[in-house]
């Protein structure tokens, strides 16, 4: 089944539907009350947790260099800045990218994506167009993203979603005439690989992020990877975390550790201060760097992540990847009519860790609408996306009997 591919439906008989139901409640019985399957999950140990503790607050060690160039050796880089969070590196790129194209800049964005990529934009303070996406592929519409070049945009944001890479090399044949430049947002590419080489490494810039669901993980940060461009004076005068800062990366941490558990996850995701699940948009916040925590925790979590790549491919080698390109597959994107609604029992999907997708394309929000090139613009692929997208897990925590159950709820 391809990432774009509709579920197609077989005949069952009722015996063999009501033994399916009674297997699904007795699995459920046995889980418990609290049980509800993560919908991402990124390694993190305690043991990782308090090693990182140790050595960030008692040692007073700081793993920030280190980590720089182990990320400039494993996604060939120039430089590697190390910020708070991806959204805090996309930023920058965007001005960086920005400042190479002349000003005034349009940075065109996926209509269909992460809300935090149009809160980097919107805090580049940058004007915004929009592409379309292929709803068969995820990846860019590519008449869609020359016709946003034809019209002006210089700047180009793609982020291959839900670890699935994109055709980098059809990015970079659309770019040729225009003089723009295409940033690679990989903060949901751990994983993947794009003619060998990890994703995050294509691009003269190219953002990572280290958050809770991102398959490698510190509790949070980001990192930008430069190739060709001088660094941005700026970021040197970029704020510090300080104490408080440091403990809470750890606490995060820790509540990661405690709480991203299947047996437990239910209590968490039920408390609506946490948003588990949900997709909101962020205002954008002052640059800052890494903490000193999360990147000892970075350190501690790559064999894990690594590990943990390779069992997401397993149970989805179903997917077809896209030419030259081995998805991480961070999480299983498919297309159902009418999303998470179309399943007969939502409320069980949900459970097993079914995530709709984006709720609206990014031209809905507010902030973005403000900065719009084109405000009555129509993205078809997007709009379709938002409608019948969703997500499945993938990782190692996904046992055979919850597969068992998916695909009952999928036919």
């Amino acid at each position: 089944m391809t990432p774009g591919a509709d579920p197609v439906p077989r005949q069952r008989t009722a015996p063999a539907e009501r033994r399916d139901r009674g297997a699904a409640a007795a699995s459920r019985a046995r889980r418990g009350w609290l049980w509800r399957q993560v919908p991402a999950y990124s390694p993190l140990t305690l043991h990782a947790a308090w090693r990182a503790a140790a050595q960030t607050l008692l040692r007073r060690e700081d793993a920030r260099p280190r980590l720089a160039r182990l990320l400039r050796a494993l996604y060939p880089a120039r430089e590697a800045v190390l910020l708070g969070s991806g959204t805090q590196a996309l930023e920058l790129a965007i001005r960086i990218a920005s400042r190479v194209v002349g000003e005034p800049s349009v940075v065109a964005l996926p209509a269909f994506s992460c809300y935090d990529v149009a809160t980097a934009a919107v805090g580049a303070g940058v004007g915004i167009a929009l592409y379309d996406v292929d709803p068969w592929t995820l990846a860019p519409d590519l008449d869609s993203m020359t016709a946003t070049l034809a019209e002006g945009a210089r700047v180009i944001v793609v982020a291959p979603p839900f670890g699935v890479p994109v055709d980098w090399d059809a990015i970079e044949q659309c770019l040729m005439g225009f003089g723009a430049l295409a940033i690679e947002d990989a903060a949901q590419g751990h994983g993947a690989l794009w003619r060998g080489a990890p994703v995050g490494s294509a691009g003269a810039l190219s953002v990572l992020s280290f958050g809770r669901g991102k398959g490698w993980t510190g509790g949070r940060g980001g990192a930008l990877l430069i190739r060709r461009f001088p660094l941005d004076a700026g970021v040197g005068g970029s704020r510090a975390a300080g104490p408080f800062g440091e403990l809470a990366a750890l606490g995060t941490a820790v509540a990661q550790c405690v709480l991203g558990r299947p047996a437990v996850y239910r209590l968490p995701a039920a408390l609506p201060l946490l948003h588990l699940g949900e997709t909101r948009f962020h205002s954008p916040t002052e640059l800052r760097r890494m903490t000193r925590a999360a990147a000892a925790l970075l350190e501690r979590t790559l064999p894990l992540a690594t590990q943990e790549a390779a069992a997401r491919r397993v149970p989805a080698r179903a997917v077809t990847p896209p030419r030259a390109g081995t998805p991480g597959f961070l999480r299983l994107p498919l297309r159902v009519p009418g999303g998470l609604a179309g399943f007969a029992e939502p409320a069980r999907a949900r459970r097993l860790g079914v995530m709709p997708g984006y709720p609206t394309t990014l031209a809905a929000l507010g902030a973005v609408r403000e900065r719009l090139t084109r405000p009555h613009g129509r993205w078809p692929g997007a709009e379709e996306l938002v409608r019948d997208l969703v997500t499945l897990p993938t990782h190692s925590l996904v046992r055979s009997a919850e597969r068992d159950e998916l695909v009952r709820l999928l036919e």
